[in-house]
C-alpha cells in the first residue's frame, strides 16, 4: 500500500478536520422556500397574503419598497384615526362647554326666578302686614268724636251686639289689655306706623300684653263695660301714641270708609 494511502487512512489523533460548511450563494433575487405549503409576502397595505407553493422571488429592493409603502400607509391611517379622534374629542368638549354654559344659564335663571319670587312674596307679606281694616264688620255709628255733655268724647262709637268679634286693624303689638276707669275692659295696640288704637267697653279680652298681632286677628269681643249706655265699641285713634284724633277722617284716609 502506498504510504500516502496509509497516511490518508491513519491520521494521527487530534488532527481530524471538521467537515466544511457549505454556504449557499444568493443570486440577485431572493427565493422563498419551496418546501413550505404557502409563502407570505407583504402587500402595499402591509397585510400578509398567502401565495401558492411555487417559489416566489422578490428582489431586496422591491421588498424594501413594499415595506416602506406599508409603513407610510399605516402611519397615514394612524394619523387619520387620530384626526378623527381629535375631532370627536373637540366635538365632545364643545358640547360639554355648551351644555355647561346652558346649565349655568339655566341655574342663573332659576336663581333669579327664585329671588324674584322671594322678593315678590316678601313684598306681598309686607303689604299684607301693613294693610288696614276696620275692627268689626257689622256696626252702626252711634256717637261721634267731639264734646258731649260738657266733656270731650275722644273716639267714635260703633254700636254692635255683645260678643261681636273685635279685630286688630293692622300689624302691631298689644301694649295694654285689662280694665281702665270709664273704658271698662280695653285693649290698646301700637301698630307698625306708631299709631295706637283703643278698643273700649269690651265684654271679653282675648289678647295679652306683648302679643304680636296681624290684620284681622281677634283681640276680644264688644260689650257694655265701664261708662257705657249700651253695647258698642268705643274706638280711639292716637297717631304716634299722641293726642286722639277724629277716627272717621283717619279711617277714610286709610281706605276703610267711603
Amino acid at each position: 500500500m502506498p504510504p500516502s494511502s496509509y497516511d490518508g487512512r491513519h491520521r494521527a489523533p487530534g488532527r481530524h478536520r471538521a467537515p466544511r460548511k457549505v454556504v449557499p450563494k444568493f443570486s440577485a433575487g431572493l427565493a422563498l422556500p419551496t418546501a413550505a405549503a404557502a409563502a407570505l409576502t407583504f402587500t402595499a397595505t402591509g397585510a400578509a397574503v398567502a401565495t401558492g407553493s411555487k417559489p416566489q422571488s422578490v428582489s431586496f429592493t422591491q421588498n424594501a419598497a413594499l415595506v416602506h409603502t406599508a409603513h407610510l400607509e399605516a402611519n397615514g391611517q394612524s394619523e387619520y384615526q387620530q384626526d378623527v379622534l381629535d375631532r370627536r374629542v373637540e366635538a365632545v368638549e364643545a358640547t360639554s362647554a355648551a351644555g355647561a354654559r346652558m346649565s349655568f344659564a339655566n341655574r342663573a335663571a332659576r336663581d333669579q326666578a327664585r329671588k324674584a319670587l322671594a322678593e315678590r312674596q316678601a313684598a306681598e307679606a309686607a303689604a299684607r302686614a301693613h294693610s288696614w281694616q276696620l275692627p268689626l264688620k257689622v256696626y252702626t255709628l252711634s256717637s261721634g268724636f267731639g264734646f258731649r255733655w260738657g266733656r270731650m268724647h275722644a273716639g267714635e262709637d260703633f254700636a254692635a251686639p255683645i260678643g261681636t268679634d273685635l279685630r286688630a286693624m293692622s300689624s302691631g303689638t298689644v301694649i295694654f289689655a285689662g280694665q281702665e276707669s270709664g273704658f271698662g275692659n280695653i285693649v290698646k295696640i301700637r301698630y307698625w306706623d306708631g299709631t295706637v288704637s283703643y278698643d273700649g267697653h269690651m265684654s271679653t279680652i282675648s289678647a295679652n300684653v306683648g302679643d304680636k298681632v296681624s290684620p284681622g286677628d281677634v283681640v276680644g269681643q264688644s260689650g257694655n263695660t265701664g261708662h257705657s249706655t249700651g253695647p258698642h265699641l268705643h274706638l280711639e285713634i292716637h297717631p304716634e301714641d299722641g293726642s286722639p284724633v277724629d277716627p272717621l277722617p283717619w279711617l277714610r284716609d286709610h281706605g276703610l270708609l267711603p
